[in-house]
């Protein structure tokens, strides 16, 4: 666990939440659901590393438990839950969790139908139609369509940045920290060939429209921030809006 004031970073197996214990305790996405040893074989052979035998443990558990313990060694009382997108590793426990702390869930609108059950995902072309399967997440009622620019709790804004899906966000908090969400991924120690650098543009593979992902990258360059907080990779902690500035000048 990192701490960035009053930001928390909980790094659970290739993905990453966070808890803000702010005016408003927030947690943002809510990690995995439980994966079969199946799919992490699967992913394995494939040429991904899934880490030491610790680290498949939290993908065989999925993020719920780990979210859960947390919070209650933190004694803090969650308040809502905020999704940046509708994928499976940001959404698998987020109806676990809303039922057991009985507290509202807040996404952008466009991807509210994905996140319902109204409307599917595209089929993930990499997946195999026999483990298709284990990458379903229980649907789960959305209480607040975020619109893009909108402040929760008075310090926490709304960047809608479409492209990687049709309701992908960042959110800013105190025009300190950027939780960028899956808009931009930190370096990956364990593949490297997925993001070599400090910080990588969105992958093409998981983007539902890659061009338009990059070009709303240039819409965080209109805020202040000295962190980025992505949801894979490592994070930022100095000169945020400069490297992301290289890094889109770089995309030109």
């Amino acid at each position: 666990m990192n701490r960035y004031g009053d930001v928390y970073e909980l790094e659970l197996g290739n993905t990453k939440v966070f808890l803000i214990n702010g005016g408003k305790k927030i947690l943002v996405d809510t990690g995995l659901i439980p994966l079969s040893q199946e799919v992490i074989d699967f992913f394995e052979k494939n040429g991904m590393k899934m880490g030491d035998d610790k680290e498949k443990e939290v993908f065989r558990k999925g993020s719920y438990p780990y979210i859960v313990d947390f919070l209650n060694d933190q004694g803090i009382k969650l308040e809502m839950i905020v999704c940046t997108h509708c994928h499976l590793d940001h959404v698998g426990s987020l109806s676990r969790l809303k039922s057991f702390y009985h507290v509202p869930v807040a996404l952008h609108t466009l991807d509210i139908p994905i996140v319902e059950g109204r409307e599917k995902l595209p089929t993930p072309s990499f997946v195999p139609p026999h483990l298709l399967k284990f990458f379903e997440f229980e649907p789960c009622t959305v209480d607040h369509a975020l619109e893009d620019g909108e402040c929760i709790a008075g310090d926490l804004r709304v960047i809608h940045i479409p492209g990687h899906t049709r309701g992908n966000i960042a959110l800013l908090y105190r025009d300190e920290v950027l939780i960028s969400g899956d808009s931009l991924s930190g370096k990956n120690e364990l593949n490297p060939e997925i993001a070599p650098d400090d910080l990588n543009p969105p992958s093409p593979m998981a983007s539902l429209n890659h061009k338009e992902a990059l070009e709303s990258l240039k819409r965080l360059l209109a805020y202040s921030f000295k962190i980025i907080l992505p949801s894979h990779g490592k994070s930022v902690t100095e000169d945020g809006k400069e490297r992301l500035r290289r890094v889109i000048e770089g995309m030109a």
